[in-house]
């Protein structure tokens, strides 16, 4: 049966390397998505272990998985509900939210500083608060998300700016209405790691740099982290090859000699990416992926009974032209996960 492995010792690098760059900030750790397909229980876990008091998911259901895990956890996307839990905190991205939502609602306004995603209006914040305070909401935090912090560009030290400017119209509202100001936090990975502290800031958000992966190009300095998952496929037939045998849909790969292969439980039905035969992908051992990759299984040359298909997801991403987090989050939840040393 194929599994994914995750390995301890490298979330715990990984989270230490994150917390000591993120200096007076805390670190907040994004969970959404199944924890980039790692797992969502198992990462939260380890997680928590290793003092992580703060956590981002997508919806109250991988909220309410790991609220005893927590002291907060903000939801991303998701409306509040009777069933979310205590310590859940949700995601205002428009200011119509503010209007509906019932009071007691804790909250955190998403501002768009410069990505025109989600986030209210920079010249709306004020109103924005006043509506929701006049609802009876909580306002717990304010933060933004910077779109270019893993380029080389202007774009980042633009939306610290206006950033700056969102904080201080939060600051003199809150003061206004008699109430503490919120936690403010801007960073996400790339930004963390390209300026190297996050001190001005509350809380700084970590999604892909906690699971291994840095996007950063040359000239920044890249720091050294581990990835944490690796995933793993059984042997579930032999094969032996024979001059010109031809492997899986289109024939596509053609053996030039006889040779042994195995035909493995691993395919894109499991969110591995169906690879075409031509791409010349090999496994982290060195050996090659025959064919096409099917729905529910691939031939591998060799005859290891269980073998490592991918230990290094952005190798796979720049193959396919993508990045590491499209390689990762499809990644089945069915798939067991295994904690490991």
């Amino acid at each position: 049966m194929s599994l994914i492995r995750l390995s301890k010792s490298a979330l715990i690098h990984n989270l230490s390397t994150l917390k000591d760059r993120g200096g007076k900030a805390e670190v907040a750790v994004v969970l959404k998505d199944n924890a980039y397909g790692h797992g969502l229980n198992e990462i939260a876990a380890l997680c928590a272990e290793n003092g992580a008091r703060y956590a981002v998911v997508r919806n109250r259901a991988e909220a309410k998985a790991i609220a005893p895990l927590f002291k907060e956890i903000l939801i991303l996307a998701d409306v509040p509900s009777l069933d979310a839990p205590e310590n859940a905190s949700f995601a205002i991205n428009d200011e119509r939210d503010a209007a509906k939502w019932a009071s007691g609602t804790k909250v955190h306004l998403k501002v768009d500083s410069g990505m025109r995603r989600n986030g209210v209006a920079i010249d709306s914040v004020a109103r924005t608060i006043d509506a929701l305070l006049d609802r009876g909401l909580i306002l717990r935090g304010v933060f933004s998300h910077p779109r270019s912090a893993d380029r080389l560009s202007t774009e980042l030290f633009w939306q610290e700016k206006n950033f700056e400017k969102i904080r201080a119209a939060v600051e003199k509202t809150c003061a206004r209405n008699n109430i503490d100001p919120p936690k403010f936090h801007l960073y996400n990975s790339a930004a963390l790691l390209r300026n190297g502290a996050a001190d001005q800031y509350d809380l700084v958000r970590v999604g892909v740099a906690l699971y291994g992966y840095c996007d950063l190009r040359i000239p920044f300095d890249k720091p050294p982290l581990k990835p944490v998952l690796s995933l793993w496929a059984q042997k579930i037939a032999d094969r032996k090859l024979c001059v010109a045998d031809r492997v899986g849909y289109g024939g596509v790969f053609e053996a030039k000699e006889a040779m042994r292969a195995g035909v493995y439980d691993i395919g894109y039905g499991d969110g591995f990416l169906r690879l075409n035969g031509l791409e010349g992908y090999e496994t982290p051992s060195g050996k090659k992926i025959l064919g096409r990759v099917s729905m529910d299984s691939v031939t591998i040359e060799g005859d290891d009974e269980l073998i490592c298909v991918l230990n290094d997801a952005e190798q796979l991403a720049r193959l396919r032209g993508t990045i590491s987090y499209e390689v990762l989050v499809r990644l089945n939840a069915s798939i067991r996960r295994e904690v490991v040393a």
